[in-house]
């Protein structure tokens, strides 16, 4: 695939193999340049969204260390069951263990530790 290609629509990706599709989220996204592959990124939410019928507080895809992109959603309680991967890429599921202030929690997430999330955008790609 030739890197002007990866920028691609959702039905183009879900035609790639997983291994096309590593070779873009390892080598070509890039969590310093999150408008390297935007709109990809961002139709792969959007049909995430659009597949689950969860109320979440934040949902996105963005880079969790070692180069690894992940998708993932906030909820507050624990128990909301999520799928493990979406279009062959893994969801991390990140619970409120404590509000902040209005628009930010702290976070645990099933990957990455905890952390603290602004939650003024309900989307965040990066």
């Amino acid at each position: 695939m030739e890197q002007s290609d990866k920028n691609i629509s959702f039905s183009e990706w879900q035609e790639l193999t997983f291994s096309d599709k590593r070779e873009i989220w390892n080598h070509y996204w890039n969590p310093y340049e999150p408008e390297i592959g935007f709109r990809t990124k961002k139709e792969i939410v959007d049909n995430f969204i659009k597949s689950i019928n969860i109320n979440a507080l934040q949902y996105g895809i963005g880079n969790f260390g070692w180069g690894v992109y992940e998708l993932f959603i906030i909820v507050e309680d624990s128990s909301i069951i999520i799928p493990k991967t979406f279009s062959d890429i893994s969801i991390n599921k990140g619970v409120v263990k404590e509000w902040i202030d209005k628009n930010k929690v702290e976070v645990k997430f099933d990957y990455g530790g905890t952390t603290t999330i602004d939650l003024e955008q309900k989307i965040v790609i990066k």
